[in-house]
């Protein structure tokens, strides 16, 4: 699971990349759709793709639907795709193999391992590894456009480093597991039940206060050590312990809580020259147009035109 890292820095490159990447998920996923919408199936495929209660879904039945309901979107996505690339290539601006792979790193920052960070890609947005390289490298592209011309002064740089320098190191990940107790002596007996040799999540099904956890046997998944949704007193505690450990009882919002570690990720802290280039980079886009507008304006740039009966759209 994802956790919040490095919040002032990248909130806005990760709004941007999520949305790009969902936009991605959804164009990639539609490309067959578009194509069949042209005439272009693949010879000798069937025409019914599906069925259900003997009532047959064919091709352009699907495509039908998909156009409906995506179209819009997918064909804006394709469009944006050419005019940035158009225009990238008139500034002479190339994303490098290196940038990408380091943008895909980063957003691998809070997964248990590169195959969890795209098998979620996966899950989630529909992407697999070569679309999210794909999709990686186009924010890149779009993000260089935008910022062209745009120049960030090594005072700026040093002055927003001073402003915000514990906000821009990455936090320690911790997977927790949890029982919670309505009093501090049900927390005591869990406590001494666990010692004698109890499995915890068995513990966590049979007493847990809290319905959420209590269903995956008191797993809450990955938490930032500064995680504002759970207790500083309980995150600090939970940080200095090795993997396995149990704490407790500790005082919560809502009664008493006994935590297991279960895993603690220690995130390597990125060298001052990648944090100024992370730095620089999010000050021009503070400066640069929004993202949304450049593609506008690059549609309007490259006189993209559009050959569709809106009534398609209805």
């Amino acid at each position: 699971m994802m956790t919040r890292q490095e919040r002032v820095l990248r909130n806005a490159v990760i709004l941007l990349a999520v949305a790009t990447l969902m936009l991605g998920g959804l164009l990639f996923w539609s490309l067959r759709a578009m194509a069949l919408l042209k005439g272009e199936t693949a010879e000798g495929e069937a025409s019914d793709i599906a069925a259900a209660g003997g009532q047959p879904v064919t091709d352009q039945d699907w495509t039908r639907e998909l156009k409906r309901k995506h179209g819009d979107e997918v064909l804006l996505s394709m469009l944006n795709h050419i005019v940035v690339g158009k225009e990238a290539g008139a500034l002479g601006i190339k994303v490098t193999d290196e940038e990408i792979e380091r943008e895909l790193k980063r957003g691998m920052s809070g997964y248990g391992s590169e195959e969890q960070y795209y098998s979620q890609m996966e899950s989630e947005l529909g992407l697999s590894r070569e679309e999210l390289r794909e999709e990686t490298a186009y924010r890149l592209t779009l993000q260089a456009v935008a910022t062209a011309g745009i120049t960030i002064s090594e005072a700026e740089v040093d002055d927003y480093l001073e402003q915000n320098a514990e906000s821009l190191m990455p936090k320690k990940q911790m997977q927790l597991s949890i029982i919670t107790t309505e009093t501090y002596s049900e927390a005591g007996e869990v406590m001494d039940r666990l010692e004698q040799g109890e499995d915890f999540a068995g513990l966590a099904a049979e007493v847990s206060t809290d319905e959420e956890s209590r269903q995956h046997g008191g797993n809450i998944g990955m938490v930032e050590e500064q995680d504002p949704f759970w207790p500083e007193d309980m995150l600090k505690t939970a940080a200095g312990l090795e993997a396995g450990d149990i704490a407790g009882p500790l005082q919560t919002a809502d009664g008493y809580a006994v935590i297991r570690l279960e895993k603690l990720i220690v995130p390597e802290q990125p060298d001052q020259e990648e944090l100024r280039r992370m730095v620089r980079q999010q000050l021009k886009l503070e400066q640069a147009a929004p993202l949304q507008q450049v593609e506008r304006d690059l549609r309007a740039k490259y006189d993209t035109a559009i050959y569709i009966d809106n009534s398609l759209q209805d």
